[in-house]
């Protein structure tokens, strides 16, 4: 009972928080946690209640440990063979290999935990060793759990309000006709600009890189042209290399272009992967945007989900570093 009321204190706290702001990646995380938590605990009460004989019990038991154990090595499996989904489709890239280094360490996790759990006599100093990599190794994964079940939710509250501007962000072209990618989210924009009675104005925004041959604004300004969007309705941001910039800069552009009464009502699309890093990054540039998500080919979701969620480990540093650094103080207190 007492555990029940915690997660229930933190859900209702941090869903107080995402309520306020659903940019808030500590307060959604948070609320992500508790409500798997939560969903976990009640099947178990459940079970539990209704396994209240010795067999009933030894099948929960066997079912949890298959599932322990059966979705990491499915997992692993499955994440292996993405990669050469992913080379065959895409070329080889880094990208591509993240779902393989995913893979292959969900199955050293498993056999590190098999370890633990089977084999006592390895001694206190080796013990230690392997529960620090452990440690680090199944907080990470946590994490990356709880992310992805907040991308989810992020992406399931809908736009309610009549919207002011469109803010698309720019993914690298190889020539003045847009990519299927950058497509995709020309294509989610243009949606919600035509449920509105195609009002609003479109930001596009990318710059251009050293192997683009025009600016991605500028192929995706075309793209909207062709789309018979009036070239009044499109604003040009064509200066912007990062998703930090794209936000900045298309901050400028609404600012300098904005006339109304109030706060405009701002949405950016991008590709569902890149949502909610792009919401974190709208919320440190102080343009008050959420995000929309385009949809993305089921075999590059893996990799390009890992990939962004690196790049939040990169952008909370300290949060990183404070997992790595709590998992050694644990190990080498039970070696001591």
């Amino acid at each position: 009972m007492i555990l029940l009321l915690i997660l229930l204190a933190v859900m209702l706290i941090s869903g107080i928080v995402v309520l306020r702001d659903r940019r808030s990646f500590f307060g959604g995380m948070f609320f992500a946690f508790s409500l798997l938590s939560l969903i976990v605990y009640v099947v178990l009460l459940l079970a539990s209640t209704v396994s209240n004989s010795e067999n009933g019990i030894l099948a929960l038991a066997i079912f949890m440990l298959l599932a322990l154990v059966g979705i990491p090595l499915i997992a692993g499996f499955a994440m292996i063979m993405n990669t050469y989904v992913m080379q065959s489709k895409e070329g080889k890239s880094l990208t591509a290999r993240l779902s393989l280094a995913f893979g292959v360490n969900a199955l050293l996790t498993l056999g590190m935990g098999g370890v633990l759990l089977f084999v006592p006599q390895l001694g206190p100093i080796l013990t230690g060793l392997i529960l620090i990599v452990f440690g680090i190794d199944v907080t990470f994964t946590a994490v990356f759990i709880g992310y992805l079940f907040y991308s989810f939710i992020y992406q399931m509250i809908p736009v309610r309000s009549h919207l002011d501007y469109f803010v698309v962000l720019g993914a690298g072209v190889r020539s003045e006709t847009v990519t299927p990618l950058l497509k995709s989210r020309l294509d989610k924009a243009i949606q919600y600009y035509n449920r509105q009675g195609q009002t609003g104005k479109f930001v596009v925004s990318g710059g251009q890189g050293p192997d683009e041959p025009v600016s991605e604004a500028f192929a995706m300004r075309k793209y909207l042209l062709s789309q018979n969007i009036p070239d009044e309705q499109i604003i040009m941001e064509d200066k912007s290399t990062t998703t930090l910039e794209n936000m900045r800069f298309s901050k400028q552009k609404i600012d300098q272009d904005w006339n109304g009464t109030g706060k405009p009502h701002i949405i950016f699309s991008t590709n569902n992967y890149h949502v909610l890093r792009g919401a974190i990054y709208a919320r440190k540039a102080k343009l008050n945007a959420d995000g929309v998500g385009a949809p993305t080919s089921f075999y590059f979701l893996p990799s390009a989900l890992l990939r962004e969620y690196i790049a939040l480990l990169v952008l909370y540093k300290w949060f990183t570093l404070a997992i790595i650094i709590i998992w050694p103080i644990i190990g080498i207190a039970l070696m001591l």
